[in-house]
C-alpha cells in the first residue's frame, strides 16, 4: 500500500528533473558567458 503511494509519487517526478535539468542548463550558460566575457576582457587589455 505504502509502495504504491511511493511509486505515484516518483511518476511526478520527470517534472521535478526536468526543472533541475532546466536550472543546470542555466547555470552552466551563465558560466560559460562570464567565462567569455572574463576571456574577452584579458585580451583586449592584456
Amino acid at each position: 500500500m505504502w509502495d504504491d503511494q511511493r511509486l505515484m509519487d516518483r511518476r511526478e517526478g520527470p517534472g521535478f528533473g526536468a526543472m533541475i535539468g532546466l536550472v543546470a542548463l542555466v547555470v552552466a550558460t551563465v558560466i560559460l558567458v562570464f567565462f567569455g566575457i572574463g576571456y574577452a576582457l584579458g585580451r583586449i587589455f592584456l
